[in-house]
């Protein structure tokens, strides 16, 4: 199940590749989904990638499940960046078992850039019978696009994020 999306950003596609590729371990400072995330210890880095890959914890409510993400090209000249993600401590109905993710950030001028988000969804059995679920992946990943967006041209998180981070905290506070 492939997805792909697009979207222009007006910052410059050095400094958007700055925040994709050279800065790839810390998505928590922009991503809403993802309140933690950490180096992958374990492995060589290929070369000019910043990290083998990283763990991305999603928000609390997933009971500890995160993506397993392993940078498998890195381009730094063609500003791409490949990873495979594998979701772990998922629950057993799970309709997805990962993806694969090809981020490109493309020159447009000086001062705008376009990032695209190029998607494969690799699901489990259940995953090909729900109704609606690409377009729900997909929605995900145009999110991310918006918030790279947003972080780059505001230099603050998306407001997405920022609801996120408080829900997070009255979460913890709640279950503390």
């Amino acid at each position: 199940m492939r997805m792909i999306n697009s979207m222009i950003v007006d910052k410059s596609a050095a400094l958007t590749w700055a925040l994709i590729g050279d800065d790839f371990v810390d998505v928590a400072k922009w991503m809403a989904a993802i309140p933690k995330s950490e180096p992958i210890l374990t492995g060589t880095p290929l070369k000019g990638a910043p990290a083998v890959g990283r763990n991305s914890y999603l928000i609390a409510k997933f009971n500890g499940m995160y993506q397993q993400e392993t940078i498998t090209q890195y381009n730094d000249s063609m500003k791409t960046v490949t990873i495979n993600a594998i979701l772990k401590k998922t629950p057993k109905i799970m309709p997805l078992k990962g993806y694969e993710s090809t981020v490109t950030v493309e020159h447009v001028s000086d001062t705008s850039c376009r990032v695209t988000w190029d998607a494969t969804a690799h699901l489990n059995t259940l995953g090909y019978i729900i109704p609606g679920l690409k377009k729900s992946l997909n929605a995900g990943f145009i999110r991310n696009l918006e918030e790279i967006k947003h972080y780059m041209e505001t230099g603050e998180p998306h407001p997405r994020k920022v609801e996120k981070v408080k829900s997070e905290l009255a979460y913890a506070s709640a279950h503390a």
